[in-house]
């Protein structure tokens, strides 16, 4: 399952926090200010009319031919339009109104004496009716008042608080972005860090610059964490390595007594014969154990100076393959290169390559048969250098143990086979990280195992 960036989910709900509180904000306020303006113009307009209402009846009962007039002025005034109905005939207007604009039911309310209210929606425009029944001269009052420049002014509101809520929301994801490098830089710098530390670089340390706080501590408690380990490893190392070196001198003294009695070996009774050839192998195993302990030690401790070279990637195999087999005194396996490999280069420690390959064909001599072939090519960028033996292969559960230090499989209970110190192929998987490459176990085109060396190409030449 693809893993979370938990940057993108801060800058996620920062974004979508601060749109979410933009668009509340601009909606309650649209809706507030449209309730406020709407009351306040209906109350205004419903005041208006009263007064309007009873000027008319007033006129009506004076001068009642002086109502047209009276009706133009108080629209010029409020800006409505005006309609009296006397006794079911309209009996006036203003220009600013129409008897199509109030619907029936309306103004047989106000027939029946009741006053109303209402906003409507004629033709596309916002409207707002007030009728008032005068009963004392048998007549209803209507008037008519346009809402569209409230209408104007809400929408006008409503697009300032839509840009305000994005403009908001921007401000919000640019917060969030601020807050998120900010928040997860020291994250990403202890990653770093334990990578490179995982890479065998344990001088690595984070930097205290301006820090918060809680990001000082982790800072320190980080670094503290790391000198504690690379203290416990250099201890174990001086450790491993004390023992070691002490034990190479009476191993040496034991050795040459072995080969004095070899020398004698006719002398010996046939039991002694037999407890001399196990007094040899094992001392011969035991020997290549301090000696690989030795070497570990020196390259935990880093005592053993790591030498990089750019070297031509085939002739370094040619050479290892030939100088691990001489070493060992075994049939030199064929080295098959990939067509169109061309020259590719390798940046590694040629000592520390050679040792590589000397372990794998060892392994190979003692577990499988003996190794079939080495091939090599160039995959991606990255050059293969496959190790094939001719036995049964490596179970796929062992496929990761079988480059822990001390780990043998099946040899380790097994007497009848050749016993080895468990130490070979971890010095090959530290000594091919230091290279910065990989090795892993697979199954052999042939069925027996591969080990597959994979290291960075430098370059290559055609």
């Amino acid at each position: 399952m693809a893993q979370r960036s938990l940057r993108l989910r801060l800058l996620t709900t920062f974004g979508l926090g601060a749109l979410a509180l933009s668009s509340l904000f601009a909606s309650l306020t649209y809706i507030g200010v449209h309730h406020v303006l709407l009351n306040d113009k209906q109350q205004t307009d419903l005041k208006q009319s009263y007064v309007n209402a009873a000027l008319i009846r007033s006129t009506l009962y004076t001068a009642p031919t002086q109502l047209a007039n009276l009706l133009n002025s108080i629209e010029r005034a409020t800006d409505s339009g005006l309609l009296i109905q006397t006794h079911r005939q309209w009996l006036s207007r203003s220009h600013g109104a129409s008897t199509s604009d109030i619907p029936q039911s309306l103004v047989n309310d106000v027939t029946r004496g009741r006053a109303i209210e209402e906003i409507l929606n004629v033709h596309g425009q916002i409207i707002f009716v007030v009728g008032v029944p005068i009963p004392a001269v048998e007549t209803q009052f209507f008037e008519v008042f346009k809402l569209g420049s409230l209408e104007r002014t809400l929408r006008t509101l409503l697009l300032v608080l839509g840009a305000g809520a994005l403009i908001t929301s921007l401000i919000g994801i640019a917060g969030g972005l601020w807050v998120t490098r900010r928040a997860v830089r020291p994250l990403e710098q202890v990653s770093r860090a334990a990578g490179a530390i995982a890479e065998g670089n344990l001088s690595t340390r984070l930097q205290v610059n301006r820090a918060d706080r809680e990001v000082h501590q982790l800072t320190e408690s980080f670094n503290e964490m790391v000198s504690q380990l690379v203290a416990r490893l250099e201890r174990d190392a001086r450790f491993a390595s004390d023992v070691s070196h002490e034990l190479r001198s009476p191993l040496t003294t034991l050795a040459t007594t072995a080969t004095v009695l070899q020398q004698h070996r006719q002398e010996l009774s046939s039991v002694g014969r037999e407890s001399l050839d196990l007094l040899v192998a094992d001392l011969a195993i035991f020997q290549s154990l301090v000696e690989d302990l030795l070497e570990i030690a020196r390259s935990d401790a880093g005592a053993i100076p790591l030498v990089m070279e750019t070297v031509t990637a085939v002739e370094l195999v040619h050479q290892s393959v030939r100088s691990a087999a001489r070493r060992l005194g075994v049939v030199e396996p064929p080295v098959e290169l990939a067509s169109e490999i061309g020259d590719p280069l390798v940046s590694v420690d040629r000592r520390r390559f050679e040792r590589v390959i000397t372990n794998l064909l060892e392994n190979a001599h003692h577990y499988a048969g003996g190794a079939t072939r080495v091939h090599v090519d160039v995959v991606n960028g990255r050059l293969n250098v496959n190790v094939d033996d001719g036995g049964l292969g490596v179970p796929p559960d062992e496929r990761d143990a079988v480059f822990e230090r001390f780990f043998r499989g099946r040899a380790a209970h097994d007497r009848g086979v050749a016993r080895g110190t468990g130490l070979g192929l971890a010095l090959v998987r530290d000594h091919v990280r230091s290279f910065r490459g990989s090795i892993e176990v697979v199954e052999s085109p042939d069925g027996g195992a591969r080990f597959q060396i994979q290291l960075p190409v430098a370059r290559e030449v055609s």
